[in-house]
């Protein structure tokens, strides 16, 4: 789903400014409208029922159930499944539903394969991803977008999983939030290499142009490519997020997009042209600076 191109909680902000502005980008082709009709509610609704009774019967299935992400404003996305009867997913924000969508459930390739009702276009505040991948971690159930599990294991690295409320960004089963972890989730084999035990660091040793990109408000994206002085020996992968620490009081973050042995590249993604850009010197770290006051609020 979406959530995936919110690269940081910086681009959460603005993504929830957008809501309480003009507002986010929806749909209103005849596709969306009949999403939202009375028939489209009353199907989801008495779907969902099904689900639960179902679920009821599982005795602790290890998958089914009533799963959340979001931020609690424009981000609420609900989805719910049982094996035999399907799925139901929506999506509600700061002006109402957003998305809906509902359909069966299939088990392949050791992930969930999702067949829609109506058609599911990922773009703005729309979409799920078609295939979830079932992430354990302890006790805890989560479902992960197979095209984003190294989108989880940057959350594991900066410290937001395992969240302590409900609020995060990746599909969480309801109440799960409540049970403690240890150790690492049990992603598949090939990205295990993507959670890190201790802190990968990093310097910025060179600055390169920018280019900017439409974004989800009137602003737009900022995009920086810097070289790290970090690269394959300390851990660095492509994909992998990391977090400025030094100056101080900063929320961007960098992705790294090209790995050599003792070095790497990434881009640093800013809110807005005039946003002063990154620095040689700065400071990052796979570990969020506020990770510490995340894991003392749970």
């Amino acid at each position: 789903m979406k959530l995936q191109h919110f690269l940081s909680a910086v681009v959460v902000v603005a993504v929830n400014l957008s809501c309480s502005s003009s507002g986010p980008k929806i749909a209103t082709s005849a596709e969306w409208t009949a999403k939202r009709t009375m028939r489209a509610e009353s199907t989801a609704n008495g779907l969902r029922e099904q689900i639960a009774s179902e679920c009821k019967g599982l005795h602790n299935h290890m998958w089914a159930g009533k799963y959340y992400e979001g931020d609690g404003l424009c981000v609420n996305v609900s989805f719910d499944f049982a094996p035999k009867s399907g799925f139901v997913f929506e999506w509600h924000g700061c002006v109402g539903l957003y998305d809906r969508n509902y359909g069966s459930v299939n088990w392949t390739n050791n992930r969930l394969h999702l067949t829609f009702t109506f058609e599911n276009k990922r773009e703005g505040f729309e979409g799920i991803a078609p295939d979830l991948i079932p992430v354990p971690w302890g006790d805890r159930q989560y479902l992960v977008p197979a095209d984003d599990v190294i989108g989880f294991c940057n959350r594991v690295n900066e410290g937001s999983e395992p969240r302590g409320n409900m609020h995060g960004f990746y599909l969480l089963r309801i109440g799960d939030e409540k049970k403690q972890v240890s150790g690492m989730p049990n992603v598949p084999k090939e990205f295990q290499t993507y959670l890190v035990s201790n802190p990968i660091l990093a310097e910025i040793i060179s600055v390169g142009p920018y280019r900017t990109r439409p974004s989800v408000a009137d602003w737009k994206f900022k995009d920086t490519t810097v070289v790290l002085n970090a690269g394959a020996s300390k851990g660095l992968q492509t994909g992998m997020e990391l977090h400025v620490v030094e100056p101080t009081k900063k929320v961007e973050s960098v992705r790294i997009t090209k790995v050599e042995e003792n070095q790497s590249e990434a881009i640093m993604t800013q809110m807005g042209e005039d946003e002063p850009g990154p620095k040689v010197g700065w400071r990052f770290s796979s570990s969020a600076p506020w990770s510490a006051f995340l894991r003392t609020s749970k």
